[in-house]
């Protein structure tokens, strides 16, 4: 099996969360960074299993693809979180 296509679909959809979040600057548009980013990566595992179905975890159908591109992406909100916790607690020391 080939893992790759989850870091790739993990970083792409922060990415596109980071940028989302410079071009709709309001706290309502917040609440829907989860559901676009897991919209985000259930189209980038489609899309990786059409052009090369062996790396996105030797997915049987597309629906297996669009599943782990789902959670890839949702796993992105995640990856965030981690992030921001590490620079808030890093400016806490520093207070």
């Amino acid at each position: 099996m080939d893992f790759t296509s989850v870091p790739i679909i993990v970083v792409c959809c922060y990415i596109i969360g980071e940028i989302f979040k410079v071009f709709f600057n309001k706290q309502e548009a917040y609440k829907l960074i989860p559901i676009v980013m897991a919209i985000i990566g259930g189209l980038l595992g489609i899309i990786i299993y059409l052009t090369n179905p062996e790396i996105i975890l030797n997915a049987e159908n597309i629906w297996v693809a669009l599943g782990i591109g789902i959670v890839s992406g949702a796993s992105s909100t995640g990856a965030n979180q981690i992030v921001k916790q590490i620079f808030k607690k890093g400016e806490e020391k520093n207070e």
